[in-house]
């Protein structure tokens, strides 16, 4: 009976593991297509930016540990197998482990949610209780290795350190130090606009999380369009014209966004939340210097 019961979970190891190589395979062939893919949430397109090789290199890697999970699982089923079964406990240890930075990441460092790396994480979890169900006990190695990964970020990523950006449209991050902060902001009132304007001071830990360290900077929030504009230039750039051409609203409709794609096309993307910017970095990127910026931190009169 114990037997019969152990290979039940064998069955359904093998079974939860197809189950997760089809649901990332299904993202691939999205992503291929140009949709965006099973995951919509902010913390999927942070995730995705921050993938030093894109977010198709970690998909990859993930089909690749289903897959083979699922021919260890297949070949375990036909014959006892304890090598085989060592190495599926092995790949499990240490997915779970990733799988801890990854939940930790989206906690303490963009405190937003990746719902597509959660599902996945859902996955692991249950292959890690299939495994404990038929016996095998190094599995809690896995567990315990993830959750020492989660508390270590927590103690160097404390969740204090950022706020949630706001959700309107267009936002303007200012100091009361940076002349160029007060000249957009004159522009902006002059051509009555509609900006939100925001002292960057109570967003200064979730500005730098994404590589943002000057001002001014303007978050565009427009339905799939995310960006972060940094600079006087960039911004004047995206709102009001480019050199040589007339002066477009904003929010004049279709080419207000194919202004905000054009800008897309010649400026190099930032590597977190899908985010543009142009101007001084903190050494995320090689990107060509805007002279209108200032430290947030810094006297720039």
């Amino acid at each position: 009976m114990t037997v019969l019961k152990g290979r039940r979970y064998r069955y359904s190891f093998l079974a939860a593991s197809l189950l997760g190589t089809v649901y990332l395979m299904v993202e691939i062939i999205l992503k291929y297509l140009g949709s965006e893919g099973l995951c919509r949430t902010e913390g999927c397109r942070i995730v995705a930016q921050q993938a030093r090789f894109g977010d198709l290199s970690i998909l990859l890697i993930g089909v690749f540990t289903f897959a083979l999970l699922s021919v260890l699982a297949f070949l375990a089923l036909r014959r006892d197998r304890p090598t085989v079964d060592k190495v599926v406990n092995l790949i499990l240890i240490v997915s779970l482990a990733a799988e801890g930075f990854f939940t930790g990441y989206q906690a303490f460092r963009i405190q937003t949610a990746c719902l597509f790396c959660l599902i996945t994480l859902g996955f692991f979890l249950v292959l890690a209780g299939m495994r404990l169900l038929s016996g095998e006990r190094d599995i809690l190695a896995g567990l315990l290795s993830f959750a020492g990964v989660f508390v270590l970020f927590w103690l160097i990523l404390p969740s204090g350190g950022a706020v949630p950006l706001p959700q309107d449209e267009m936002v303007l991050f200012y100091s009361q130090d940076c002349k160029y902060c007060q000249e957009v902001i004159k522009e902006i009132e002059c051509a009555k606009l509609k900006i939100r304007h925001l002292p960057v001071s109570d967003y200064s830990g979730t500005l730098k999380a994404v590589g943002i360290e000057h001002v001014p900077t303007l978050l565009v929030n427009r339905g799939a369009q995310k960006l972060l504009l940094t600079g006087k230039e960039a911004i004047d750039n995206y709102l009001f014209c480019k050199p040589g051409e007339t002066k477009p609203q904003p929010g004049a409709g279709s080419s207000a966004k194919e202004q905000g794609k054009d800008i897309l096309k010649k400026e190099p993307e930032a590597p977190a939340d899908n985010l543009l910017k142009s101007g001084k970095t903190s050494g995320l990127l090689d990107q060509p210097q805007d002279e209108g910026v200032c430290q947030e931190d810094v006297k720039c009169k």
